[in-house]
């Protein structure tokens, strides 16, 4: 196939190539019209020589573009040049489940609970839709930046595998993860993606797939007649249910598979409590008494020790085989309750509670003036409104299906910021909308108001527009970068700060009007900033990144912290008391103004994307597949 790279096929500039395949190239290319990247999938139709094939390839690809999914690759459309037809999708930052099964060999439970359960929803609403994947498999799960997963490739192998054709020289790598019935041709329907996850779920748990050979015939002999190793074998201490969940789902017979995603869900939903249960034993903690332990008689000590010598003998021997199979290396969190049990702090949180949406976008950005009223965004459009503390939704629609970013609300009016450098303005007075699109093409990120009147907006390609008239009128300002703008903080005193990509920090000292680069501390990406008073200042971002500043941002230091976790949202609650938030649930809290942290317990993996404080205190997170959590939080004074 002929090389690309520098070719410009209708509004796409191919750059570089992202990957290579049996039926073609997938390529990254940039849209010039819109300004961003995509994902160019080309096949070669002259080797397939089939105009039915390429009508079917049409068809399914306009198809595949109505699905609208936060885990779903979206498709853009499809492209022909010079013989080849290419698909053009949604351009993913990120590493396949592929990629990451060869880097770490074999996942956490928490993890395979994690990824699995935003393939199951996927899978779950293209199957509503009436579609079926007919391949997944580790290579068309991708994992981006943020922690969400994307599922590639919907209908595009159902095209290329049709039935009648030969299946000689096939990669080993999509018969690893064949059903049966696919191997034996005959008509497959959503049971065979059933079959398809219960193989992803046995290489991420146990490092290898249920079948696995260098012969391709082996490899289908054993879909169609033998049972794998037991996943409790391979991998010791796996939780019951979850290798029932496995199994079941590698059933021959697929009448004898669970018959939809969501009854995975549920059985998932146990296995949380599960672990949660086994957590809770294993790091229980109790308070001591300095009065009651000096009253303590030697016959109470005894008791204690026996006491003690049974939890020892119950969590090593009962639940031996769970701690051998490390299942619980990153278990070592705190209750939100236990940090501020020593009453030294004017604040004190209660703990983390799961308000329900009913949504599974990934939802971007909250804002809640108190603790009634609230509004949450997200991808395809997403607005969620509520009145009553989250008891209930209301869906908002903005005519709309780009993804928003951000939301405040100001002067009475919501004011929402997403992709195509689209700003909606909603009056919540007169119920009206007013929506503005910005030159450029660039996707918006952020919206911070300094006051009533001035107000900022941040971007991809360092877009940073001012309004000083309350959203009426905009014009943009020069960044001093072409890098994308996440975030944006004024000190009291009026001193701007804004984080981006790659290190990126540019300061202001006149409101907002000129900006300046500060020297480059870190590489990594910087996603959010916040400041009490004019000195302390936080920063945080991709890879574990924590900055902070003592001297009003004069001078940042990096903390030290192994941790390889996102963090994408930072907030002060007082002087000493900062939260922060990222990918896998992980909430950070610090009493001492931002020199250490400590990470809570949360039951909750889902990744965390923003944080707002209500008018009286309280804490509101929201994060992917509908996730708004609160924290309520009680002044001691």
């Amino acid at each position: 196939m002929e090389d690309l790279i520098g070719k410009k096929i209708e509004n796409y500039l191919i750059t570089s190539v992202l990957g290579r395949g049996g039926m073609g190239v997938v390529y990254k290319a940039r849209d010039e019209k819109l300004d961003r990247y995509v994902a160019i999938k080309v096949l070669a139709v002259k080797a397939v020589d089939k105009e039915r094939f390429i009508e079917r390839f049409k068809r399914e690809a306009k198809n595949h573009a109505q699905l609208s999914h936060p885990n779903i690759v979206t498709v853009y459309g499809f492209i022909e040049y010079e013989g080849l037809l290419g698909i053009v999708m949604e351009y993913v930052e990120g590493e396949s489940l592929e990629k990451v099964l060869f880097k770490q060999n074999r996942l956490h439970v928490f993890d395979v609970v994690y990824i699995i359960r935003q393939v199951l929803l996927a899978i779950g609403y293209a199957h509503s839709k009436g579609f079926v994947h007919r391949d997944i498999k580790p290579s068309n799960i991708i994992i981006n930046h943020e922690g969400t997963v994307k599922i590639m490739d919907f209908g595009i192998s159902k095209s290329i595998v049709e039935k009648g054709m030969t299946r000689t020289g096939s990669k080993v790598g999509t018969v690893l993860y064949m059903s049966p019935e696919q191997i034996k041709g005959e008509s497959t329907d959503h049971l065979t993606d059933i079959y398809a996850i219960g193989c992803t779920m046995y290489e991420m748990i146990t490092g290898k797939p249920p079948f696995y050979s260098d012969s391709e015939y082996e490899i289908m002999d054993g879909h169609l007649k033998k049972n794998p190793v037991k996943v409790s074998v391979a991998t010791p201490g796996i939780p019951a249910v979850l290798e029932e969940i496995v199994l079941t789902s590698l059933s021959k017979n697929p009448s004898d598979r669970y018959q939809r995603c969501e009854d995975i869900l549920v059985l998932l939903g146990e296995l949380d409590e599960y672990m949660k249960d086994v957590k809770s034993k294993y790091f229980l903690r109790t308070q001591k008494d300095p009065k009651k332990t000096k009253a303590l008689s030697t016959f109470a000590f005894s008791a204690f020790i026996v006491i003690m010598a049974a939890l020892f003998y119950f969590v090593y021997v009962q639940v031996g085989e769970l701690l051998q199979s490390d299942v619980l290396d990153n278990f070592k969190k705190y209750s939100v309750q236990s940090i501020f049990s020593s009453g030294d702090t004017e604040l004190e949180f209660s703990e983390v509670y799961d308000i329900s949406t009913n949504s599974v976008q990934n939802l971007h950005s909250l804002y809640f003036t108190d603790d009634s009223f609230g509004v949450v965004v997200g991808d395809s459009g997403t607005v969620l409104v509520t009145s009553d503390s989250g008891s209930t939704w209301e869906y908002l629609d903005l005519s709309t299906k780009y993804n928003l970013r951000d939301i405040v609300i100001n002067n009475n009016h919501l004011f929402i910021v997403g992709d195509g450098s689209r700003l909606y303005i909603y009056s919540l007075s007169d119920i009206t909308l007013n929506t503005e699109s910005f030159a450029g093409g660039n996707n918006f990120y952020a919206i911070q108001f300094k006051d009533k009147m001035n107000a900022f907006i941040l971007g991809s390609r360092g877009t940073l527009n001012v309004t000083k008239d309350g959203g009426k009128s905009w014009k943009e300002v020069f960044s001093q970068t072409d890098k994308t703008l996440y975030d944006i903080i004024f000190t009291r005193s009026g001193r701007g700060f804004i984080v981006g990509w790659g290190g990126t920090i540019i300061s202001s000292e006149d409101s907002g009007m000129s900006w300046e680069r500060i020297k480059e501390i870190t590489g990594k990406y910087l996603r959010a900033v916040d400041f009490w008073g004019e000195d302390i200042g936080l920063i945080v971002g991709g890879a574990g990144t924590i900055l902070r500043t003592s001297d009003g941002g004069s001078n940042w230091v990096e903390l030290e912290n192994n941790s390889s976790t996102t963090y994408n949202d930072v907030k002060f609650l007082n002087q000493k008391i900062a939260i922060i938030v990222g990918a896998r649930g992980t909430i950070l809290i610090t009493l001492d103004g931002g020199i250490s942290f400590k990470e809570i317990e949360t039951n909750n993996y889902a990744n965390l994307n923003k944080i707002s404080i209500s008018d009286s205190g309280n804490i509101y997170i929201s994060g992917v597949n509908g996730t708004v959590l609160k924290i309520n939080v009680i002044n001691r004074e």
